[in-house]
């Protein structure tokens, strides 16, 4: 029994420190001691004041000792290279909490905030040898050795007989961790080795492991960062490249017609005054104008009418029922971005007020503050958009650069290489700052923005539409259809194959599963997908001619490359939605290099191949940045979130006021934005009941409807808004007036948002206002209840320490004290006044709103009909004529409403009467243009065409007004013999082509001339309100300067006989 005792008794010290290793995770393995503490004997090390038992706080998680040799003036410390990484940093442990945050990075600190370094103490440690310089004389290992065992014991001088008497088991949890470097095959890689002591007192060290989730954290956070590069893309907005929001077609269907003078001119001379003029570079993407106009003639005065008209509008203009524009941040967005408090009466009296002041006869070029403060937030947009990244970088400066920079000296310095840790180090750590792969993005990034935001040339365009298109295309990829190849190409042997594809399914499996794993790489992907779309449509967006090569090109190819082709194209067409894979840009311009032969090929393949570099490299630069930014952020949030858990009892109290303050912001302004949620769906009802043909184009299906906009008609006492054309901004615009409904292809109704800031605008009881009112309302009271939490906070702090509460009772308290607040406004408060929009009052604002509302929209694509304004007239003067007679039957209806005549009738009529479009009245300016066409003839016009008249130069149509002002056509025969000229002579000058013609003003006047002429000459066109024009009498001759009257002759007398008497008719004509 007693040789049993005794080997129990030996056996027990390692049992005790088999059971300690694996209840302790951060030790992963249990190593003989290496040494012992021997150095005492020679050396010894004592504390140069006692400031240092004064500091230490006894309830510290972890003590950081910073050691220094006070009595040495080169410290031996900081002069020595070995493999202990910083001899002079300590650590001092007794709970799992500080080993946990040893496993940590090295900036753990900064990453949480400082939140993780609660209850961890720092103090300076001065020390001197004794005897002195035997320190020095030292090796590493011993020097550690010694350094070791006093930071166990706070470096104090106790005798090893005290300490064995002494030791308990809370002096057994006790570790001293210091940093080393361990080879790794020639990589460095830094740990730090922790050591304590057994019952024995002898020390047990191991290299600290970091635990499971710590490693879990880490490879989340990593997949974050990887997932962001390669996700990245999609969290662009969907403002920046959608169709709906860039730009869509809209199709305008007009109340009435819109009818005009067109002439269409190829030279570069003419005497014809015009309101309008458009090039052939401007009419150049107007596909359905050009097709209308070719069949028309030219150089002759055209009557044309406007049944519909196609504007291009833009998402940010129109807004739907369940967006109203009201957030905080997007207000200020409109009002400081894209400069919208340019509208406040203050401001918009100085924003077009030029710069150069009383200096401004003597510039040569505009420019205002309006123009200026553009160019500034272009450019404060372009520095400020990777504000996360420059955080990064200052952090990296100023928290990180000294620690990597130490750590690559020793590297260098033991002769080692740097090992990339996935987990640990980012990019900018292990690269830098300034490395030669960051110059470039930088590069890039700030040439793509200023080619973007500041440049005015085609190239500009160009790029803008190559990425546009292909992040339209990755909006339109559909993962659906993806899903359905994959597994049509996985079925694809049983479905050939039957039983036997289990045979040879693996053998086919082989074969594709690569195939099936790139196809979803490319189109589930969007960073690679748009590395193959950009190179795609740069090729697509500098090709000269694709439409008319590519059956060449596609002839030369053998028969297998083009039906591989051909299923390659089927399948990226059905990978898109609605079979469109790419945004209509309207990009009709040609390459730089037009034309056949094997240098202009190159010289395009050589563009092409730079464009679609350039915009990868801006792709990668971009993303790789933000993918830094994001990767920043996520380490941000999980080590914040990470010192709240374990500092729960410090942390508390503020993150509930942290908490309390969001959920008020959130709040205040929730509440201007149902209001106006409220609002906004009320004004669209009410201009969805005026629409007459919304529901017969609603009921139609996406694919057979287009997008439509909707005039709604005013209130009979208002006159309607004419339509005009306007071309003095960069682009044509229409003024129409009435415009109020836009109506998607999927039935979504949105309004323009200038009408609804005006509707917001009306003061009546129930309306909410202008919508910068609330916000500031908003902010008053989100400021009122911030102003009381923090005062809530500061009480609570104040008697928390005073009278030594609990960090629960004051966590509780500050959650009591923040709730006062919605207590008085749910309570307490009187209710506020709800929104009413089914008023009288406000209904009548909405009709004189509706009545003054018009707005330019930029021109899409229009069509013109050519019509005879003489049929028109009498046209409109028989659908006048009959209703005279329906009204006049329906008053004799109205009469006889005590006889045997039905009334039945007499409200059919009503009814036809009522159902009337505007298109059939004739008012007043209509019977002026119909008097002044009974003054003219066209057969005197030297810009007509002579076929149109009734007879061989013979036959003259005219109009004459009776005594009630109806219109009757008459055609009159006459030889046409004038006197001083005679009908050949006459016939001469209508054949000769291109000839300016010299009628009156009102006769030589058009709404808009279409110049198709190709030659770059100086503009000769006569404008309204412009100094480029020149007076049309200039360019005569002076012979030309002189009118003749032709007196026409007396036509038979049997013809007299049958028709009334006409009008005299002037003809000036040039000889």
């Amino acid at each position: 029994m007693g040789k049993i005792y005794h080997t129990v008794n030996a056996l027990m010290p390692f049992v005790i420190a088999i059971i300690h290793s694996a209840a302790d995770a951060s030790i992963s393995s249990i190593q003989p001691p290496s040494y012992t503490d021997t150095s005492s004997s020679t050396c010894e090390v004592l504390l140069a004041d006692d400031a240092l038992f004064h500091q230490m706080a006894s309830q510290a998680i972890m003590h950081i000792f910073h050691v220094h040799m006070s009595n040495y003036s080169e410290d031996p410390l900081y002069t020595d290279v070995s493999q202990y990484y910083k001899p002079w940093k300590w650590y001092r442990t007794s709970s799992v909490h500080g080993q946990t945050l040893l496993t940590l990075s090295f900036n753990y600190d900064i990453l949480s905030l400082s939140i993780l370094t609660i209850g961890i103490q720092t103090l300076d440690v001065n020390l001197t040898d004794k005897p002195f310089g035997c320190f020095g004389n030292l090796t590493s290992q011993e020097r550690m050795d010694l350094l070791r065992e006093k930071s166990f014991d706070f470096f104090r001088v106790i005798s090893p007989e005290k300490t064995e008497k002494n030791f308990d088991k809370k002096q057994e949890n006790i570790y001293v961790c210091n940093a080393v470097v361990e080879n790794q095959g020639n990589y460095a890689e830094f740990a730090n080795k922790c050591c304590s002591k057994d019952m024995d007192g002898k020390w047990l060290c191991s290299k600290q492991e970091e635990t499971f989730w710590i490693t879990v954290l880490y490879v989340c956070i990593t997949l974050v960062k990887v997932t962001t590069f390669l996700f990245g893309p999609l969290l662009l907005p969907a403002q920046l490249y959608t169709a709906a929001y860039v730009a869509s077609e809209y199709v305008v269907k007009l109340q009435k017609d819109l009818k005009m003078k067109l002439f269409i001119s190829e030279s570069t001379q003419t005497s014809i005054r015009c309101k309008t003029r458009l090039t052939l570079d401007e009419i150049s993407d107007w596909k359905i104008f050009r097709e209308s106009i070719e069949n028309l003639p030219k150089e002759q005065i055209v009557h044309v009418k406007v049944p519909e008209l196609r504007i291009r509008v833009k998402g940010k203009r129109i807004i739907p029922e369940d967006d109203p524009p009201t957030g905080l941040i997007r207000t200020m967005y409109d009002n400081m971005v894209r400069c919208k408090i340019k509208a406040l009466d203050p401001f918009y009296e100085c924003c077009d007020r030029s710069v150069y002041a009383s200096m401004e006869p003597h510039c040569r070029r505009k420019c205002t503050w309006h123009m200026c403060v553009k160019w500034l937030i272009k450019v404060l947009m372009l520095l400020l958009i990777p504000l996360p990244f420059y955080i990064r970088i200052v952090i990296y400066y100023k928290f990180e650069m000294a620690e990597l920079s130490n750590r690559r000296s020793v590297i260098e310095q033991l002769g080692l290489q740097e090992k990339f840790n996935v987990y640990r180090e980012n990019v900018v750590q292990y690269y830098t700052p300034t490395h030669p792969i960051f110059l470039v993005m930088y590069a890039f990034y700030f040439l793509s923005g200023l080619m973007i935001g500041l440049s005015g040339s085609c190239l500009k365009e160009k790029l803008k539409s190559v990425a546009m298109a292909a992040l339209s295309d990755m909006a339109n990829v559909n993962k659906t259809s993806v899903l359905q190849v994959i597994l049509r190409i996985s079925l694809w042997p049983f479905r050939k194959c039957g039983l036997l594809a289990l045979v040879f399914g693996p053998l086919y499996a082989i074969i594709a599963i690569p195939i099936c794993a790139v196809i979803i790489a490319i189109y589930c992907i969007p960073t690679i997908y748009l590395s193959y779309r950009l190179m795609y449509h740069s090729r697509k967006r500098f090709e000269h001619n694709i439409e008319s090569n590519s059956s060449d090109q596609s002839s030369k190819r053998p028969e297998t490359i083009q039906k591989i082709h051909k299923k390659l194209t089927s399948m990226d067409q059905n990978f898109h939605r609605c079979g469109q894979s790419s945004l209509d840009l309207n990009d009709s311009s040609s390459s730089c290099f037009s034309g056949k032969g094997r240098f202009n090929t190159f010289c395009r393949l050589i563009l092409q191949l730079t464009v679609g570099l350039f915009c990868l490299t801006i792709m990668f630069s971009t993303v790789l940045i933000f993918t830094e930014a994001t990767g920043l952020c996520v380490e941000v949030m999980a080590f914040t979130m990470m010192g709240i858990i374990v500092n729960a009892g410090s942390t508390l109290r503020y993150v509930t006021m942290a908490l309390l303050v969001l959920v008020y912001m959130h709040n205040c302004y929730d509440n201007v934005y149902e209001n106006y949620l409220i609002f906004n769906k009320t004004i669209i009802e009410e201009i969805t009941e005026k629409v007459e043909d919304l529901k017969k184009i609603a009921s139609l299906p996406s694919s057979m409807q287009e997008n439509a906009a909707f005039q709604v008609k005013p209130i009979e006492a208002v006159d309607e808004i004419p339509t005009t054309l306007s071309v003095d901004k960069k682009e044509p615009r229409w003024k129409i007036g009435h415009l109020l409904l836009f109506l998607d292809s999927y039935d979504t109704p949105r309004i323009p948002l200038k009408l609804f800031k005006k509707f917001c605008e009306i003061r009546v009881h129930g309306a909410p206002g202008p919508v910068y009112i609330n916000l500031l309302r908003a902010t008053g009271k989100f400021s009122i209840i911030v102003v009381f939490l923090f005062f809530v906070m500061l009480v609570v702090m104040a008697f928390g320490s005073t009278h030594q509460i609990s960090s629960t009772n004051q966590t509780l308290a500050t959650l009591a004290g923040g709730f006062v607040p919605m207590l008085l406004k749910n309570v307490l408060s009187s209710k506020s006044v709800r929104l009413n929009l089914r008023t009288l009052s406000f209904k009548g604002q909405i009709d004189e709103i509706v009545a003054e509302f018009k707005q330019y929209w930029p021109v899409y694509d229009f069509v013109v009909e050519q019509y005879d304004p003489v049929e028109e007239a009498a046209r409109e003067a028989e659908d006048k004529a009959k209703e005279d007679e329906d009204d006049q039957e329906i008053e004799k209806c109205r009469k006889n409403e005590h006889g045997n005549v039905n009334d039945s009738f007499g409200k059919e009529k009503m009814e036809n009467k009522e159902n009337k479009t505007s298109n059939d009245k004739m008012n007043k300016n209509d019977k002026e243009k119909v008097t002044s066409l009974a003054k003219t003839n066209e057969f005197c016009s030297g810009h007509k065409n002579p076929e149109r008249v009734n007879g061989k130069y013979g036959n003259v149509a005219s109009l004459t007004i009776d005594e009630d002002g109806n219109v009757i056509r008459d055609t009159v025969t006459s030889t046409m013999e004038c006197s001083g000229v005679s009908s050949p002579s006459i016939q001469h000058y209508l054949q000769t082509p291109k000839r300016p013609s010299i009628t009156e003003p009102d006769d030589n006047e058009v709404d808009l001339i279409i110049d198709l002429s190709k030659g770059d000459v100086e503009n000769i066109w006569q404008l309204y309100g412009t100094t480029e024009s020149i007076p049309s009498l200039t360019m005569r001759y002076e012979s030309h300067n002189r009118s003749l009257k032709l007196p026409c002759k007396q036509p038979d007398n049997s013809l007299t006989n049958q028709v009334p008497p006409l009008h005299a008719v002037t003809i000036d004509y040039i000889p």
